[in-house]
């Protein structure tokens, strides 16, 4: 059994990366090398030159760029700077806002406006809705555009909001609740031990009780797949994509049935992978979740995609994946990291770098 938890653990660390790279790019993506940073479209056409030291993903019609000063800027898709680069730190840039740091605090910057909200806040996330959720003082609440408090701080930590509904706690380790943009408790918990998550497809993962793997509520507070209910199958404590989310069953020492599960909590597509005696880091064998139409699956440690229909569409070959965004999806794969397309074609690539 502790090798099943080994494995769980890495499938976690791995699904969070994948997080991470999931924000939508706009059909331009950023390509690096030793020319410098620059974009290219989905045929591999280089439409921003390489112009920056380092180019990041698009967030909608913008995207943080690193200047050659070394200093932190944002561009537009024709390449013009629309914040100049004079940022230390620019990040959770979401709804044409940005953060910026300054004299070790934290404060936005209206890309659309070029106004700056004053760095004030000991933490600050992106805006999402609307509203950004900001900490001051070890108390977190939320602001609006203008900077002015919606819901004031009160609690230990927040989520974003989204689907109108923000979790929110008084502990650490724990989500309390979820509240209203009125800040109203809409969504109360006795025993939710899970950081705050946010709803996705009308669906948030709890952790109930003594349980290892997740529950979902609907926006009502109600329980609409029930971990307790579905043994010996647990739920991965994702987020739903694409109207599919992760699950796992660890009822057999020596493999692991893993796939994916609708919104009722069926079981639409599974696999069984046989446990190896030891585990190192990485993944040997697991699924991701589903972006543009395409999953991640990771056998011995090599990784390729399925589509939606759960058809292994590129074979899992590669050293290191990302997800699709859009068309492309960044990869390595012997002596070359870079973009392919949905048919497992080089669109860009490039010496791969730290072999």
């Amino acid at each position: 059994m502790k090798k099943f938890f080994a494995i769980t653990a890495v499938i976690f660390l791995i699904c969070a990366e994948a997080y991470s790279f999931s924000l939508k790019s706009g059909n331009l993506y950023p390509i690096n090398d030793n020319a410098g940073g620059g974009y290219i479209n989905k045929h591999g056409d280089i439409v921003i030159e390489q112009q920056y030291n380092f180019a990041f993903n698009f967030v909608g019609n913008y995207a943080i760029v690193q200047g050659k000063n070394m200093k932190y800027g944002v561009i537009n898709k024709k390449g013009n700077a629309v914040i100049n680069f004079e940022y230390d730190n620019l990040d959770n840039l979401n709804e044409n806002f940005v953060t910026y740091k300054e004299n070790d605090k934290y404060g936005y910057i209206d890309i659309i406006k070029n106004k700056k909200l004053k760095a004030e806040y000991d933490s600050a996330k992106k805006f999402k809705e609307g509203l950004a959720a900001v900490c001051i003082d070890n108390k977190c609440g939320f602001i609006n555009t203008r900077g002015e408090y919606i819901i004031k701080p009160q609690y230990y930590n927040t989520g974003n909001f989204s689907e109108g509904l923000a979790a929110v706690s008084n502990s650490e380790y724990e989500t309390s609740g979820y509240i209203n943009k009125k800040g109203t408790v809409v969504i109360s918990f006795k025993d939710n031990f899970l950081e705050p998550k946010e709803f996705h497809h009308g669906l948030a993962p709890i952790i109930k009780g003594n349980d290892k793997a997740c529950s979902y509520i609907n926006k009502r507070g109600k329980i609409v797949i029930d971990n307790t209910k579905m043994r010996p199958i647990n739920v991965y404590c994702g987020d739903f994509h694409e109207g599919l989310n992760i699950f796992y069953i660890d009822d057999n020492p020596h493999e692991i049935v893993t796939g994916f599960i609708d919104k009722k909590g069926r079981i639409k597509y599974d696999m069984t992978f046989s446990i190896p005696e030891i585990v190192s880091e990485g993944e040997f064998s697991a699924f991701d979740e589903f972006n543009s139409n395409m999953a991640r699956i990771t056998i011995d440690y090599r990784t390729g995609y399925i589509n939606n229909k759960f058809q292994l569409i590129i074979p899992p070959i590669y050293e290191f994946a990302r997800d699709f965004i859009g068309d492309l999806a960044y990869v390595k794969f012997e002596d070359k990291e870079g973009y392919i397309n949905k048919k497992g074609q080089w669109v860009w690539s490039k010496v791969r770098q730290g072999m």
